[in-house]
């Protein structure tokens, strides 16, 4: 049977689901229009009109920026912007674009940034733009202007001078203008520089207040301003002759000749003795040029992966010594000396240090063989820091050591072990042993040969970077959704919440290759399988006065009950979901939620009630136009998530089923009706 006969024969699902989904969305659109402030009409098409034009400056210039990956979704949320070089006023509307050395190139288009009413400061100094002067007669609240080292041409503007009343800067420095200067006469113009250009005639008498240096080097400036005399004639014409100064007061008029001594001096001139190397010598020269730098990367990585190898028993790997102490001995401290303890049984008072192990069908290993073994550094959190052990019996595993924990009793720790070394499930990381002293606590986790969902969304973001295709971010999303479903079921009530550090960092995903049934099936078979595995989940009930370093810290109701361990109020299990939200939408945008730039979940909202949906999506995705549907469903379904009520959040469970639907196909209502 073929692809199109068992979806006809696949069963409808019920759109009671989808119903709740968009009463949801139609409430929280409701609430959020009562709650801001209000937007006319005519501010909504300036609005539109501002962006329009940013867009257009994005679209018609290259830039080593990206531009076309962070100029998306509207420029403004509140007084913050998260576009690159863009700032914003109270109202949320553009008052200053900043570009200075971004290595633009291009040309501006005619009546650029036109539409973006309230600019009031354009600088774009150092970079390559050329063609003429934009037209700024249309921003009449330009206050700052610098459009200097460019290779703009052409004369300056007349609207410069007549439009800009309120114009206090003014810097076109180091271009190829021509023509005359206008006369600005802007009481408030405290900065003019049109230095090192092709300027010519009498600087007018309102200019004359600048320096000289302000006109210095152009091709034929005149007057007081300059201490140079205006002839009357024709306009000069033709290249400068050399050794003219900016006022170029003196020279006739004509075709610049090189002097007869030159000629006579140039032939006088002994022949220059001349060195000729051998073909080989130039070879030999040029492969040593080549082979240095690289030589150069070499050791640098190879003493780099040195320092980040360590013993974990004190003993540095090599003479690499880093940050990660003797834990060995901070263990001989709390438990006694270690040597020959046997780590296949639970820890008890007088038994000295060992490992206690959760899981029967892997291979055991002792805390000195453990300790013995070469650690790789793999990163720092606020749970502590992560090692990659390879032990000296072969197996690779995860090691976690745990800070902020010192206070915490050995029964506690151990019982919080206990239940996480139960979990059992294809999205998260299984838990394979831990360790308790009273100076040190190590959890061991099984090694997930893949990398962070982090890294994969936003590591080496250039050129010979790997795109995550949707297919891909997708998938993990099932996963990380079907991953949290999983503890939020298995773990008991007061474990709340069941994960309490979920982020991006913290989902691990690793490709598998597909089943041979989807392989033989699927036109994409060449394409592995994404799965997402959880970790550094449930110890949020171990640190009740450290709460507020990990992820689920985030959620507005942690911040409204305070930031010193989240007051007098407990979070739930909705705190989970809300970074869940999070989460979907960083797959979804390819932005990376920090609060310097605003609330994620905002910026998405206020975009699309803008209309300008598909512009919030990942420039890596965006060319797949044919699932623009799925990716702004999943958006909706990460705002439903990110919801500011606890209450108005959906259960993990109806996440799972909201993704799924996604991932088959199903077209479902449009969540986008209720805005």
């Amino acid at each position: 049977m073929n692809n199109g006969s068992k979806k006809r024969n696949r069963p409808r699902r019920r759109p009671s689901l989808w119903l709740a989904v968009s009463c949801l969305l139609a409430a929280a659109a409701a609430t959020v229009a009562e709650a801001g402030a209000e937007v006319t009409e005519l501010d909504f098409e300036e609005r539109r009109d501002e962006r329009r034009d940013l867009v257009v400056l994005r679209d018609t210039l290259r830039s080593a920026l990206d531009l076309h990956s962070n100029w998306t979704g509207p420029p403004c949320h509140g007084e913050r912007s998260r576009w690159r070089g863009v700032s914003c006023d109270a109202d949320g509307r553009v008052v200053g674009v900043s570009l200075d050395g971004a290595q633009l190139t291009g040309t501006l288009p005619r009546g650029a940034l036109r539409g973006v009413s309230r600019l009031e400061t354009l600088s774009l100094r150092g970079n390559a733009l050329h063609g003429a002067l934009p037209g700024l007669d249309a921003l009449p609240r330009l206050r700052d202007v610098d459009l200097s080292s460019n290779r703009f041409s052409g004369p300056i503007p007349r609207g410069y001078a007549a439009a800009l009343g309120d114009l206090r800067r003014l810097e076109l420095q180091d271009n190829l203008l021509t023509g005359t200067l206008p006369a600005f006469r802007q009481r408030g113009l405290v900065v003019f520089n049109v230095s090192y250009n092709f300027l010519q005639g009498e600087v007018p008498a309102t200019l004359r207040r600048f320096p000289a240096s302000a006109f210095d080097h152009n091709l034929r400036l005149c007057g007081e301003a300059v201490n140079a005399e205006c002839r009357e004639g024709k306009p000069w014409s033709g290249a400068a002759p050399a050794g003219t100064g900016a006022g170029g007061g003196g020279g006739d008029d004509g075709p610049v000749v090189r002097p007869a001594g030159d000629r006579d001096r140039a032939a006088r001139k002994k022949p220059a003795v001349r060195f000729r190397l051998a073909t080989w010598s130039i070879v030999a020269i040029c492969l040593i040029a080549a082979l240095v730098p690289f030589a150069a990367v070499l050791i640098f990585l190879h003493h780099r992966k040195k320092g980040r190898e360590v013993r974990l028993g004190g003993r540095a790997a090599g003479a690499a010594v880093t940050g990660a102490g003797d834990i060995k001995d901070k263990a001989e401290q709390g438990q006694g000396r270690v040597s020959g303890s046997r780590s296949t049984g639970s820890s008890s008072g007088g038994k000295g240090a060992e490992l206690t192990f959760f899981v029967d069908d892997r291979a055991r290993f002792e805390l000195d063989e453990l300790f013995r073994s070469t650690a790789e550094m793999l990163g720092k959190g606020r749970l502590g820091i992560t090692y990659r052990v390879v032990l000296e019996a072969g197996p690779v595993v995860v090691v976690k050591r745990l800070r902020n924990m010192a206070h915490v009793p050995r029964r506690d720790f151990a019982h919080t072990m206990q239940i996480l070394g139960k979990l059992r499930h294809e999205n998260v990381a299984d838990l394979l042993a831990c360790f308790y002293s009273k100076e040190e606590k190590l959890v061991v986790y099984e090694h997930v040969p893949g990398s962070s969902l982090f890294h994969l969304l936003h590591g080496n973001r250039g050129e010979g970077r790997t795109p995550l295709p949707w297919a891909a971010r997708l998938s993990i999303a099932q996963g990380t959704a079907r991953g949290l479903a999983y503890l939020h079921q298995s773990l008991p009530y007061f474990h709340r919440p069941p994960h309490g550090n979920l982020k991006s960092s913290n989902v691990l995903v690793v490709f598998s290759s597909p089943a041979p049934a989807a392989a033989a099936t699927k036109s994409n078979n060449k394409h592995k399988q994404a799965v997402a595995k959880l970790t550094d989940h449930g110890f949020h009930p171990l640190l009740p006065h450290h709460a507020h370093r990990l992820a689920a810290a985030k959620c507005p109701e942690f911040a409204r009950a305070g930031s010193g361990g989240g007051g007098g109020r407990r979070l739930s299990s909705r705190a989970d979901v809300y970074c869940l939200g999070l989460v979907l939408l960083e797959l979804v945008t390819g932005k990376v939620p920090v609060e310097e730039d605003g609330d994620l979940a905002e910026w998405a909202r206020l975009a699309l009630s803008h209309e300008w949906s598909t512009d919030i999506l990942d420039v890596e995705i965006v060319a797949d136009r044919a699932r623009h549907g799925d990716m702004l469903r999943l958006t909706e379904v990460a705002l439903l998530c990110a919801a500011i009520e606890p209450d108005r959040r959906p259960k993990v469970q109806d996440v799972v089923k909201m993704i799924d639907e996604i991932a088959a196909g199903d077209d479902g209502p449009d969540l986008l009706a209720g805005r």
